[in-house]
């Protein structure tokens, strides 16, 4: 992948529309509706962070983000809800390989929000992204075991396991199973 290109499509992070949802960069007044979700240990459960302590903290993570914003690196877009306007969750690309032409999709959901298949038709757009702008010719997702929400997202999507990393990692004080799904280039266009 050119370098350049992703660095142009993050620095000026394009707003992606669907039917319900509108996917922006997240700026310091989604700070209290991010706030309310992040500060939940249900919905760190199962992520490399812990709840966000208090508001500051979350008001801090998203000053990270404009500086990475301005830098050219990959970030998050923030989740609207278009019926209410409120900001919902994040997704984006959690790492991209640029040499291997591969990259990591990771997403929240605030849990008032859960099935309604709003995170389907979220991965859905970025999915888009990746492979018919970006033209990433590879796109995972890595789930820690438990996280049978996400797992049925991925395998719905058309997503393929492909293997199961034992206490892959230590998190929070304890070793944590990984599971990855890959989806390709050719799956997304043959399904699409």
């Amino acid at each position: 992948m050119d370098n350049t290109k992703y660095r142009k499509v993050f620095s000026a992070l394009p707003e992606l529309t669907t039917e319900r949802l509108i996917l922006k960069k997240i700026v310091p007044e989604n700070a209290g509706d991010m706030y309310s979700y992040a500060s939940l240990g249900e919905v760190t459960k199962y992520l490399l962070w812990s709840p966000h302590l208090n508001l500051a903290e979350t008001k801090g993570y998203i000053e990270y983000l404009q500086r990475e914003y301005k830098r050219g690196n990959y970030a998050d877009w923030g989740i609207t809800y278009k019926e209410n306007g409120a900001f919902i969750g994040t997704i984006g690309f959690a790492n991209l390989d640029t040499n291997n032409n591969w990259g990591e999709i990771g997403y929240v959901l605030n849990p008032d929000y859960h099935g309604k298949g709003i995170m389907t038709e979220a991965v859905k757009v970025i999915l888009k992204v990746g492979f018919a702008y970006l033209g990433l010719h590879r796109i995972q997702a890595r789930i820690m075991e438990g996280n049978d929400a996400s797992v049925r997202l991925v395998e719905r999507l058309g997503f393929r396991k492909e293997g199961v990393f034992r206490d892959h990692i230590y998190v929070k004080g304890s070793y944590r199973t990984i599971i990855v799904y890959s989806m390709l280039y050719d799956d997304f266009f043959a399904a699409n």
